[in-house]
């Protein structure tokens, strides 16, 4: 299976398929997400992203059932450390009906090729602490914790 790269005109498929994502994390972080975005502003949301340069993402199966977000980023060298060029993987996603049948590792396969052609020092990704599943999926596919955030309430 090999992924197709996604057009601005994309856009209501991703907002589709983030469905189930944005459940997900506002079920587990209800004081981070909302559980209901709307389609319409999710579809402008995903129409802007992909109008950027810097952003691709790509899409698997037919009807499309998975997709991933790239950004592509880059920080010049400072006093405190030095620049880079990587590639973050904002979103990556393959619905509960279509998982285990390669889509995932097809998406990442597709994002660490972007990576290269961008010539990209490094792809990250971020992933939320309640997520053991997805932790699990990213370890078999070579990532590796890089660091961690810790949050308190006043």
């Amino acid at each position: 299976m090999i992924p197709r790269r996604a057009t601005p005109t994309d856009a209501a498929t991703l907002a589709r398929l983030n469905a189930h994502v944005q459940g997900w994390h506002a079920a587990h972080y209800p004081e981070a997400f909302f559980p209901d975005p709307g389609l319409t502003a999710l579809t402008d949301h995903f129409r802007d992203r992909l109008s950027d340069p810097a952003c691709t993402a790509f899409l698997t199966g037919d009807p499309a059932t998975g997709y991933a977000l790239c950004q592509f980023q880059t920080r010049e060298t400072s006093v405190f450390s030095p620049g880079y060029r990587r590639l973050m993987i904002d979103h990556i996603a393959v619905a509960p009906e279509a998982r285990r049948r390669g889509q995932g590792r097809a998406l990442l396969t597709a994002a660490r090729q972007l990576a290269r052609e961008l010539q990209a020092d490094e792809i990250l990704l971020d992933t939320w602490e309640a997520n053991r599943d997805a932790h699990a999926f990213f370890r078999a596919n070579g990532f590796e914790p890089r660091r961690m955030l810790f949050r308190a309430v006043p």
